[in-house]
């Protein structure tokens, strides 16, 4: 006799339930905002009451959303829920700024992400209360909530813009055994002296390591230069090889991708009217937790089914959006085969 296919709600509320041991009503309605998001394409409220698989009228389904993202879910699940689904062994993290404005309210969000196979998966995150860029105290204690977080997963480095240096935030990574890979601005001073006469008269395609470690904001630190085919100048502080540096500090675009797939390419987060720092946090909480679960559902799908390519080779839509496409088709047409 052929099994009968379970209700998406059921399958998802019962995969998240050991991930997120909340009460059993918010559980209920985390399980229909991940569904109704992915649906919807949207993070808003008021739209997504239309999508919840919900009992009561619209108004009763909006006022339960509403209290929801009133609820702090308890720090570190999410996190744990993430790092469970990573590849096992050393994290390579990528910490970047995402922000936008709602009227006259900057909505800042410092970021800390990791390494996945072309896009990177947000695993925490602290909403500034001010627009702009992040102080040192700011990123330490982020990176200090991770590290309570991870357990006995090894952080072995961090890659990062050249907005995100300091001597305090330089010396903790250090005293914690993280490596840098951070790009660094042409007017730091490395062993007293600006970065850039260091490395003059850098041709195109060539790449010029310093022939010893430097100090770079208090750490001695590895520092290369090479210059881009467009004549842009990168300036990286690192520990280890110079290539493989390079190519790690490439992966950092994955937190670019991230972010456009959260906002214009996937669920539109900055559509959201939430303002209140807690709320918006548990927005993104649940808003990650659908991008998470298109990505696995993209590679899944590709691996089984294919994924259709472009005269040169590359996919014609990324994991995510593969993933995304798929859950939405089977959500809004469900069939037997689906």
């Amino acid at each position: 006799m052929p099994s009968i296919a379970k209700h998406p709600h059921v399958e998802l509320q019962a995969a998240l339930k050991p991930a997120f041991p909340l009460d059993a009503r918010r559980l209920t309605v985390l399980t229909a905002l991940v569904l109704a998001m992915i649906q919807a394409r949207s993070v808003v409220l008021y739209t997504l009451k239309n999508y919840v698989q919900l009992p009561g009228t619209r108004a009763m389904r909006y006022q339960r959303l509403l209290r929801f993202v009133q609820f702090t879910v308890p720090e570190g699940l999410f996190t744990q829920f993430v790092l469970s689904v990573l590849p096992p062994g050393e994290l390579w993290l990528i910490l970047d700024r995402t922000n936008w404005k709602l009227g006259k309210q900057d909505i800042n969000i410092l970021l800390l992400s990791a390494t996945w196979k072309g896009v990177s998966f947000p695993l925490l995150w602290t909403l500034l209360p001010h627009g702009g860029a992040s102080g040192q105290q700011d990123r330490i204690a982020l990176l200090k909530r991770f590290l309570l977080s991870c357990g006995e997963r090894k952080v072995a480095g961090v890659m990062a813009d050249r907005e995100f240096l300091g001597g305090a935030w330089f010396t903790f990574l250090a005293e914690h055994s993280i490596a840098p890979c951070i790009r660094l601005r042409r007017d730091v001073r490395v062993n007293g002296i600006p970065v850039w006469a260091c490395f003059c008269q850098l041709q195109i395609g060539e790449l010029r390591v310093w022939h010893r470690r430097m100090n770079v904001q208090g750490v001695r630190l590895r520092v290369l230069a090479t210059r881009n085919a467009a004549g842009e100048i990168l300036y990286l502080a690192y520990r280890g090889w110079p290539r493989q540096n390079l190519r790690r500090y490439a992966l950092r675009w994955q937190a670019e991708t991230l972010h456009s797939c959260l906002k214009s390419r996937g669920f539109h987060l900055e559509d959201t009217g939430l303002t209140h720092a807690a709320r918006v946090s548990t927005l993104l909480m649940i808003t990650s937790l659908a991008f998470v679960w298109a990505c696995l559902t993209g590679e899944l799908h590709a691996a089984s089914h294919g994924i259709k390519r472009k005269a040169h080779r590359q996919p014609a839509v990324s994991v995510f959006r593969h993933g995304l496409d798929h859950l939405q088709d089977l959500l809004l047409h469900p069939s037997t085969a689906s």
